[in-house]
């Protein structure tokens, strides 16, 4: 007789230690072991369809399975639903433990106690009650300091959580993400939703790590509502024109790659496909840049559109001012219905299963109401942000192109010119320019002198050439 124990493990599954090295001594002795004996069939397995599924195996192999304190003979049939019984109780009992723990920590989450494992920046323990709560951990600034950089939009979330990993917050970058958007660190709880409950944010008893208005600044960065300005390195790439310029010849793309000669390395765009169609990168790109100077938006223009978005922005600033205090107002009275809520409780004029809904639905609604004064202070901010950002953008484009990295100058490339570029005799040519920029080429007239403005429409008017090779749409 050999005895197998699986001392620690959950007899939720079979594939435990022990009763893995007991299926192979099984099927080493195949044919010699008659019997399985277990003390009860809740030690087996707690899985009903399991059960009967691994009785079968053994069957097949000749063994039969009895419990020792639940005997059964197996020759008679009617015995079949008693071992049914004894198979599913346990299960049964799992899942009513199972439904009173979640139950039980929904109610602690309704009353604003967070009793699973502290995220990153708390940690778990006990009130002046013994009963448990969460406090600041050692890590609780690191969060606070990651949730500030974030909020300034200078910083993509990745090169963030690799800062901070180094700072000892070791986090994946789903979970740093994850981290970003729970509630718990401004003072509420997330609980989730559950059957016919929807998820709601409540507030929590511990003490938060960061403002309200701190957490809401990260979610509009996160939601893309708030402008991010990353922080990016200013590399001028040797090919940023490549994948933009075609051959004048056979119209294939250019590609790019360097040569060595007369001690030094140079950079050419070439043909792919046997053209001897090749020139030095430097070329395009310098009479690129001029030309970008020469239609770049005239000052007492880009003056002119401000003004007239700083008119627009002034007209919604009123509509935008009477919605916040519009929300505020119904902040302020939820604050009041609490208060005249507390008193009823201390007069015993409600109970406390009523009281407990009513400020259930005042943290809901608070938390709803600051988020929506948190979006509009967004707008405010970003609409005459975005306005001066692209307005400084068309006036100076020949600056921007120049100091942008590769990736963001191949963006405006691709912005400008919908279709792909011909460079020909230093001149840059393209079946389809940007309608948008075609307009800004030609405005102003009313603001300059002809000759001045004569230079600069026939330096745009150069873009919307047709190529020999390619065909009119």
């Amino acid at each position: 007789m050999r005895h197998f124990e699986d001392d620690g493990y959950s007899a939720k599954t079979f594939n435990r230690p022990q009763f893995n090295r007991l299926l192979d001594y099984i099927k080493k002795n195949k044919g010699i072991v008659k019997k399985l004996l277990i003390v009860k069939y809740d030690r087996f397995s707690r899985n009903t369809e399991a059960s009967f599924a691994m009785i079968t195996k053994l069957f097949k192999l000749g063994i039969e399975v009895e419990a020792i304190e639940q005997k059964l003979d197996n020759s008679v049939p009617e015995n079949l639903i008693m071992k049914a019984l004894y198979l599913a109780i346990p299960e049964v009992e799992n899942l009513r433990r199972s439904l009173n723990t979640t139950a039980g920590m929904r109610r602690a989450k309704r009353e604003g106690r967070y009793v699973s494992t502290a995220p990153y920046g708390f940690k778990n323990s006990r009130d002046v009650h013994n009963r448990p709560i969460i406090i600041h951990s050692p890590m609780a600034d690191v969060i606070k300091k990651a949730f500030e950089l974030f909020a300034s939009g200078t910083w993509q979330i990745e090169l963030l959580r690799k800062k901070f990993y180094g700072e000892g917050l070791k986090i994946s970058k789903s979970n740093f993400y994850t981290l970003l958007r729970n509630p718990i660190y401004c003072g509420k709880i997330r609980l989730k939703a559950f059957k016919d409950e929807e998820e709601e944010i409540l507030q929590g008893i511990h003490e938060p790590i960061l403002s309200e208005e701190l957490f809401y600044d990260v979610q509009n960065v996160l939601d893309g509502k708030k402008k991010s300005k990353y922080k990016y390195s200013l590399i001028n790439g040797v090919y940023p024109m490549r994948g933009h310029l075609v051959c004048p010849r056979c119209g294939k793309t250019l590609t790019g790659s360097s040569g060595k000669g007369n001690g030094g390395k140079y950079y050419y765009h070439h043909c792919t496909k046997g053209c001897k169609e090749r020139h030095k990168t430097d070329i395009p790109h310098e009479a690129f840049e001029k030309w970008l100077g020469e239609i770049s938006l005239k000052p007492e223009i880009a003056s002119l559109y401000m003004a007239v978005m700083d008119d627009i922005f002034k007209t919604n600033e009123g509509d935008r001012e009477a919605e916040v205090k519009k929300i505020q107002d119904a902040i302020d009275k939820n604050r009041w219905q609490l208060d005249k809520a507390t008193t009823k409780l201390l007069d015993d004029e409600i109970d406390k299963n009523d009281f407990k809904r009513i400020k259930e639905r005042v943290a809901r609604e608070s938390y709803d109401y600051q988020k929506q004064i948190s979006d509009l202070k967004a707008a405010e901010s970003g609409y005459k942000e975005y306005c001066r950002y692209g307005i400084s953008l068309l006036s100076n484009m020949d600056h921007y192109y120049s100091t942008a990295n590769l990736e963001n100058r191949q963006k405006m490339l691709g912005l400008i010119f919908p279709e792909k570029l011909v460079f020909s005799n230093n001149t840059f040519q393209t079946m389809q320019p940007n309608e948008i920029l075609t307009l800004l080429c030609n405005v102003g007239k009313g603001f300059s002198d002809g000759k001045k403005e004569k230079s600069s429409c026939n330096a745009a008017q150069s873009c919307v050439v047709t190529a020999a090779v390619f065909k009119p749409l």
